[in-house]
């Protein structure tokens, strides 16, 4: 993926240009959580209208920084902090602005970038991500963000149906075992739809 913005909303503008420069060899896809696509045979250009948190900068002061650079208000707003790494555009230099990703990447963690109160609370999406994380990367869940879902778990039915299935099919796809292992580590069996992939281990409700 290549993920470019322009630091507020017009970079639509940007998106949709590019797209019709490119012709039909471009996918253009914008989503209404602030983001457009566009696909290219393998390679996915994401345009992201920069969002943060809202109160970023109480929280970041609040973690010990002071006067955080717009680069690090929308960073920490991510979901994850192995989502955090940048690359210079010639795919040569890895930059770890948070200090977070690199050591998780190589820890196999996936780990929320603020507290998973804030990180998970605000955006309830983000919650069935964490399974489909875990599948596609084969990465293990830190300890507070298990705990936070397991008292939470019924949060995830503020995301669509839809969208819910998606992801836990993709998740199958990706690696069936892992899937169903986080499922069970979360305890979200009672939070998720009756997806036709998942049904037998629904029934049994354990690994």
């Amino acid at each position: 993926d290549v993920d470019i913005t322009t630091g507020d909303s017009g970079v639509h503008d940007l998106s949709r240009h590019l797209a019709i420069k490119l012709g039909p060899y471009a996918d253009y896809v914008e989503m209404p959580d602030g983001h457009s696509s566009i696909h290219l045979e393998d390679i996915k250009l994401d345009f992201s209208s920069n969002f943060k948190i809202p109160g970023i900068v109480n929280i970041l002061r609040r973690a010990g920084i002071n006067n955080p650079t717009e680069m690090q208000k929308e960073l920490y707003s991510r979901d994850f902090t192995c989502n955090t790494a940048l690359m210079t555009m010639d795919l040569k230099t890895i930059l770890d602005p948070t200090g977070l990703a690199i050591e998780d990447i190589k820890n196999k963690i996936i780990r929320t970038c603020l507290s998973p109160e804030i990180t998970l609370g605000y955006d309830n999406k983000r919650i069935i991500r964490i399974v489909y994380l875990s599948a596609k990367l084969g990465f293990e869940i830190s300890d507070d963000i298990v705990e936070w879902v397991r008292e939470n778990g019924e949060l995830v039915n503020n995301s669509s149906r839809e969208y819910l299935t998606k992801k836990i099919n993709k998740a199958m796809e990706l690696d069936t075992q892992k899937t169903v292992e986080i499922i069970e580590l979360l305890k979200l069996w009672d939070h998720l739809p009756p997806v036709p992939e998942l049904a037998p281990y629904m029934i049994k409700g354990v690994v």
